[in-house]
């Protein structure tokens, strides 16, 4: 992941480090540089790894080199964990979370008429994996606008693909 030192840590008090959209706040320990310095700084760019099991704190806290290339962390598939959703009305709206190492987390949210449901004859527990399937392939580009927020709205001619997907699946069971 990438974000900015708010806080340079010291040998008495934990760092903090935020990405660039300002949703994500994680902290870092002080490491004493094993030579010199290790030029962190505040309001410097960082990249960094989240701690395994503790999703708060930031681990291997480097300086991001200006041009720094991520051409290996492009070709990996961002990772999507659906978060719930919302409804307002007859409008649900089923909330994601995306990232890929070295970037920036994507929040997505997919709304969806639930007419659209009854409709089709299409079950509403169906509704976050037909939105994930959808995330899983839209979310691989880049944003042309750079932003990390990422909304989509399900339509007809989805919920139509998804009931082909399902007739053409269970022809292949029988």
């Amino acid at each position: 992941m990438t974000g900015k030192i708010e806080v340079l840590a010291t040998p008495v008090k934990e760092g903090r480090i935020t990405t660039n959209s300002g949703t994500d706040i994680f902290h870092y320990a002080y490491r004493y540089p094993t030579s010199g310095t290790n030029g962190l700084t505040r309001g410097a760019l960082v990249t960094f790894q989240v701690e395994r099991g503790n999703s708060e704190m930031a681990v291997g806290v480097c300086l991001k080199e200006p041009g720094e290339s991520s051409q290996e962390t492009e070709t990996r598939p961002r990772e999507v964990r659906y978060e719930g959703f919302e409804q307002t009305r007859n409008i649900r709206s089923f909330k994601f979370h995306a990232w890929r190492t070295g970037e920036e987390n994507q929040e997505a949210i997919v709304t969806v008429d639930l007419a659209l449901f009854r409709k089709h004859g299409i079950g509403i527990q169906e509704g976050p994996g037909l939105c994930l399937r959808l995330l899983q392939v839209e979310l691989q580009e880049p944003r042309p606008d750079g932003s990390v927020a990422w909304t989509r709205t399900l339509t007809d001619k989805e919920m139509l693909a998804h009931l082909a997907g399902r007739v053409t699946s269970s022809r292949r069971r029988s």
